[in-house]
């Protein structure tokens, strides 16, 4: 509440920004009733939220007041945990190796027994909890440090910890065992027997919010991304005016099948054309001129090896497709 945005007044009632997506997903939850045969339910949502940070702790991408938030919530029975919490954790380390981040391991914050005014005095559940998420770190070999008194107030958590080029260590995504939100939002479902159970949460944010982990990548990358991340992805520079319409034939053919690309247009010289895609970083420049337009060829110059090379340009299309679809790094 201390991070929220103060209320708008419509009509004599209060509305919020929204500062988190969990509310939303129980109220989904809580739509019809549910059987233990609808568990486990996953609710994904790339959020939109609001905080309103003090201004002495904004920082670029890193610190924000608006954020997409990458986030889920998985409706789990009490036997489903573990198995379910081992998937989430998978899915964060293919995330991170597909992006190119190796070194990477996991932050185990349990509670403080002694601090009740701190958590949910709820000893068992915290136990049981606990115990489940270790159970999953251990199965999932992902290298993992155990610290105290940093939990959830409603239940365990763990978070990732990665580092950029520089070395500097970043939380760049969570997951939470939320035990509370069964008996505060009601989130309960019948089990075999007919009888009323609640229900376990876990929260989970892959990567986190998109502008922090945008700002990460920017660091990790150098601003170099790779092709299928690159804004732009190839740049067409024609030689002079009267190479312009093989250039659009080339832009229209890379459109259609989905590339991000650009013709230089500018009157510029050919030098000052590279020079401007290169300090953008494009990963591929196709350079067109008379020899390029007698034979359909385009020359290649990559940013990434510095080498270029005259290739046909069906075969060039295909390349770059298949590049963009295997996320080459």
């Amino acid at each position: 509440k201390d991070t929220m945005y103060a209320p708008l007044i419509i009509d004599e009632e209060e509305y919020y920004l929204k500062p988190m997506n969990c509310p939303m997903h129980h109220m989904i939850y809580l739509y019809e009733p549910r059987s233990y045969r609808d568990l486990p339910l996953r609710l994904a949502e790339y959020g939109q939220c609001y905080r309103y940070e003090k201004s002495g702790e904004l920082n670029g991408l890193m610190r924000v007041r608006g954020m997409a938030m990458n986030d889920a919530h998985i409706y789990c029975r009490k036997d489903q945990i573990k198995e379910e919490f081992i998937k989430v954790m998978r899915l964060h380390e293919r995330h991170y190796k597909r992006l190119g981040i190796n070194e990477f391991y996991m932050r185990f914050s349990r509670w403080d027994p002694l601090r009740k005014e701190k958590y949910i005095d709820q000893p068992a559940h915290w136990e049981f909890c606990e115990k489940v998420m270790k159970e999953a770190m251990e199965e999932s070999k992902i290298p993992y440090v155990e610290v105290f008194d940093e939990a959830a107030f409603y239940g365990p958590k763990i978070d990732f910890q990665i580092k950029n080029v520089l070395g500097n260590e970043y939380t760049i995504s969570t997951n939470q065992l939320d035990f509370a939100a069964g008996d505060r939002f009601n989130l309960h479902y019948t089990d075999s027997e007919g009888k009323e159970e609640k229900v376990f949460v876990i929260h989970r944010a892959p990567l986190g919010t998109h502008e922090r982990f945008i700002a990460f990548l920017l660091e990790h990358f150098g601003g170099a991304f790779p092709l299928w991340l690159a804004p732009l992805q190839i740049a067409v520079l024609p030689v002079s005016d009267k190479h312009l319409d093989y250039a659009r034939e080339i832009y229209n053919e890379l459109f259609e099948k989905g590339v991000r690309v650009e013709v230089d247009e500018n009157t510029e010289s050919l030098g000052k054309k590279i020079r401007a895609a290169e300090l953008k970083k494009v990963p591929y420049m196709l350079v067109v001129g008379d020899k390029e337009v007698a034979n359909n060829q385009v020359a290649v110059r990559s940013f990434k090896t510095k080498q270029q090379m005259v290739m046909d340009v069906d075969e060039f299309s295909k390349k770059v497709f298949e590049e963009i679809m295997e996320r080459k790094l």
